[in-house]
């Protein structure tokens, strides 16, 4: 058992870390947070009847371009 509480209190004090992070990974990040919302604009473009009659309450009826 005293082991155990040993190895927990390990875990939860870890040693400092000295990393270096350089600018090509911060410019990376970026990419992946832009890229996320991007896709989340997708999405909801591409849903975006569907889930306003959601809120609406009414038929889901996109607007067609084509002439009659």
């Amino acid at each position: 058992m005293k082991l155990f509480i040993c190895l927990c209190l390990l875990l939860l004090f870890p040693a400092v870390s000295w990393g270096y992070i350089d600018p090509g990974s911060g410019s990376a990040i970026m990419s992946a947070i832009i890229g996320f919302f991007v896709a989340i604009g997708l999405v909801i473009k591409t849903f975006w009847y569907k889930i306003k009659s959601f809120f609406t309450g009414k038929k889901a009826e996109p607007e067609s371009d084509s002439e009659e």
